[in-house]
């Protein structure tokens, strides 16, 4: 594991630090002066104090990492080790959603309805006129939900300065601001207290990734390391999943098609499966 490699696992309450992995570093976010934002606060509040220690590479995950992905920090660390020089590593615990779905905000909009009408409106006004967050094909290369990514300072800074564009956004346009800051518009079924911002940063990151031209590695599953819930479907994830990739490699509208129908054929024949995430 590279000294210069930091991978800072948050809790929120004093108790749930024993369940912090050794191998990740502990951060305390008891305080949490900004419940509303999530872990992008604690980003906002520990970047520039991050920089100073001069890191390859960090990224900040939750307290509930194994039991999302299923992985030990042992094994997230030799993924990095092990594929040396990205900018990026993705650990994306929502396998479903990257299979079935065409991307974040197609899979948001099911959750938190007008999601991806925010994300358009925010693109737009940073002057990416032509980008329709719906329209992108992202594949895992790109996806990653719940925030688990570890990135080199070059990343951080790029990502931390254009997220804050949401608040610079915000304050001069009050409707764009309730609709981001808006307390319960997010329509979260597990805290209806919750705004869109903090749904917004973890769609953003994909496309945001796709819009730039980082190096990206993400973390690829084997049938021995797939969360149990997954593994009756593991061959048919692999399958979709593997199409996508294949369909942004060859960029062959012929492909998508062929993806399309197999997972709106797949979706239909297990419609339970979107509850495995």
């Amino acid at each position: 594991m590279s000294i210069r490699t930091k991978i800072f696992q948050i809790y929120f309450k004093p108790e749930l630090k024993s369940q912090c992995d050794p191998l990740f570093t502990p951060l305390d976010n008891t305080a949490n002066p900004r419940p509303e934002l999530r872990e992008w606060d604690v980003w906002n509040r520990e970047h520039e104090t991050i920089l100073e220690q001069n890191l390859d590479l960090w990224g900040f995950v939750s307290w509930k990492f194994k039991e999302k992905t299923n992985l030990s920090a042992e094994q997230a660390f030799d993924h990095i080790n092990d594929n040396p020089g990205y900018d990026v590593y993705l650990f994306n615990p929502c396998v479903v959603n990257e299979a079935l779905f065409t991307n974040n905000w197609e899979q948001g909009d099911v959750h938190h309805p007008g999601i991806s009408q925010i994300g358009n409106t925010f693109f737009a006004k940073l002057g990416y006129d032509d980008v329709d967050v719906l329209a992108t094909l992202l594949d895992r290369n790109r996806t990653v939900f719940a925030n688990y990514v570890v990135g080199n300072q070059r990343f951080w800074r790029d990502f931390m300065a254009f997220s804050r564009q949401l608040f610079t956004e915000a304050d001069k346009d009050t409707d764009f601001k309730h609709r981001v800051f808006g307390a319960g518009l997010s329509k979260y079924a597990h805290d209806n207290s919750l705004p869109m911002f903090t749904f917004l940063i973890e769609r953003l990151i994909p496309t945001f990734l796709d819009l730039n031209d980082y190096r990206v590695c993400p973390y690829v599953y084997t049938n021995e390391t797939l969360p149990e819930k997954y593994r009756p479907y593991a061959n048919d994830i692999k399958y979709l999943s593997d199409l996508k990739v294949l369909t942004n490699k060859y960029n062959s509208d012929e492909l998508y098609d062929v993806w399309n129908y197999f997972r709106m054929d797949y979706l239909r024949r297990n419609p339970s499966i979107l509850g495995l995430e």
